[in-house]
């Protein structure tokens, strides 16, 4: 993956152990490299004038640094459970990677659908992640969860109309031969691809 771009280290020789998947431009990363003191003593236990008190030891610092704390969950990972429950609509992420889109799609589907036990095996959710293995998992989720909805006609015609899809071909566009050939590349690909994804995500 990181051959191909899609996934990025900050040091090449490090496999983290945690991966929030920002998104940020080359320059940035570039940028990020460029940093020469980095501590690696585990999380943050203290802050004190002159020290961070980290699991591993100590960190000097100056007494009168301001230390910011830019490494917060602030993408919460509750247990996945059904979208549409006796009492409530819980939103979750459905596609890997656009809850905007997942949003807007348990809109459309409840707003076409009647039954709870029909919607919820249209749309189902998927996981966030913040490990390797949680990442093989939302793309086997959400890829399994991106082939059920687009089972249904209207659905598809529906995803395939708003500008929240990354993969939606709009009504009425040429589809010139590119395209033609990485769609075919991806319909052959899928299948085996997502049962290599679920074995590495340990599913059975």
């Amino acid at each position: 993956m990181e051959a191909a771009g899609v996934m990025l280290r900050i040091d090449r020789s490090l496999t983290p152990t945690m991966a929030k998947t920002p998104t940020l431009a080359q320059w940035e990363l570039d940028l990020l490299r460029s940093i020469e003191r980095v501590v690696r003593l585990g999380h943050v236990r203290g802050i004190e004038p002159g020290r961070i008190e980290l699991e591993e030891g100590d960190a000097e610092i100056d007494r009168d640094a301001v230390v910011v704390h830019c490494a917060a969950s602030g993408l919460q990972y509750p247990p996945l459970i059904p979208i549409w429950g006796d009492e409530a609509i819980t939103i979750q992420p459905v596609r890997a990677g656009f809850p905007c889109l997942a949003a807007a799609l348990i809109g459309y589907v409840e707003a076409t659908r009647e039954d709870d036990a029909e919607k919820n095996r249209l749309v189902f959710p998927s996981p966030l992640s913040d490990t390797p293995t949680d990442w093989a998992l939302m793309q086997v989720l959400g890829g399994r969860a991106s082939l059920a909805f687009n089972t249904a006609p209207d659905i598809k015609e529906w995803a395939h109309s708003v500008a929240l899809n990354p993969a939606r071909v709009p009504p009425g566009q040429a589809v010139d031969d590119d395209l033609a050939a990485a769609a075919e590349r991806f319909r052959v690909a899928a299948g085996p691809g997502l049962a290599a994804m679920a074995e590495l995500a340990g599913l059975t």
